[in-house]
């Protein structure tokens, strides 16, 4: 585990990448090799990708538990279905569908919760809000991440919204283009700390390329001081582990990134630096 003493977390946004084959996972690979299994050997918890695309079957989450059944702490962060993020079409219905497909993460004591990765066009409008809250009502007690890419979620207000529908502010790192919402450390003081890192790639970031060439990206010595520091500033507000997910995910940049932001944030640490 990469996991620090101020209880930082880290994890990688989804496993199953071809590009990472010799680079992040052996090639040729042994017998019964499983990705999962090997992050879990390095990592706290990762993202389930899939499950934004379409909903999984309960016996696929079953077998990401089986995988990782000697990693007593490991957790999976698990990204909503788009038709609720994306499409506006989610309803009670398939939220209960969706939580049915995470059951065994949450018997097992392996869910760290929700997350709700909302695109660019999510403004912070009054309607917004609205769904946000019917998020809130038909997962229950379910812990639910909300991350934002618009500058106009970056207020008091809607610290405060969070807090009240117990939905935790996920912090993000991504490109500094028009009004994107900025690297920030913010805590809506809901039981968990999030910080995911997109990369700053962009030139690719809305040229429709498709989603490698968008986070492709690879994080500089320095840029990774800006986010460490930004890291140690989110614990600082709250005793709830922080989760650090990296999701510049192609040819595996993410994974090393990642245990060098561990470094840099262990360095900046009381007794540590």
């Amino acid at each position: 585990m990469v996991s620090t003493q101020a209880n930082f977390l880290f994890g990688t946004a989804g496993w199953s990448y071809a590009d990472w084959q010799g680079v992040v996972y052996p090639q040729p690979q042994p017998a019964g090799f499983s990705p999962l299994r090997f992050l879990a050997e390095d990592f706290d918890f990762v993202e389930v990708n899939t499950t934004f695309y379409r909903i999984p079957s309960q016996r696929l989450a079953q077998g990401w538990v089986r995988q990782v059944r000697d990693r007593d702490h490991f957790t999976f962060w698990v990204k909503l279905n788009q038709a609720f993020t994306h499409q506006n079409q989610g309803d009670e219905h398939l939220a209960t569908a969706f939580k049915e497909s995470v059951q065994p993460l949450k018997e097992s004591d392996r869910l760290a919760g929700i997350l709700a990765q909302f695109p660019y066009s999510f403004h912070c409008l009054q309607g917004n809000l609205d769904r946000l809250k019917r998020l809130r009502d038909w997962f229950g007690q379910i812990p639910l991440a909300v991350e934002f890419r618009h500058r106009s979620w970056h207020r008091d207000a809607v610290l405060a919204f969070l807090h009240e529908q117990c939905m935790c502010w996920t912090n993000i790192d991504q490109p500094s283009i028009s009004s994107s919402l900025p690297l920030t450390s913010l805590s809506s003081g809901c039981g968990s700390e999030y910080l995911r890192l997109h990369g700053r790639n962009a030139a690719e970031w809305f040229s429709g390329a498709g989603r490698n060439a968008r986070y492709d990206y690879n994080y500089s010595h320095t840029e990774l001081k800006e986010i460490a520091a930004a890291a140690v500033r989110i614990s600082e507000k709250s005793s709830a582990p922080v989760f650090i997910s990296g999701n510049n995910h192609y040819k595996g940049q993410a994974v090393r990134n990642l245990k060098s932001l561990k470094q840099v944030i262990e360095s900046m640490l009381p007794g540590t630096g």
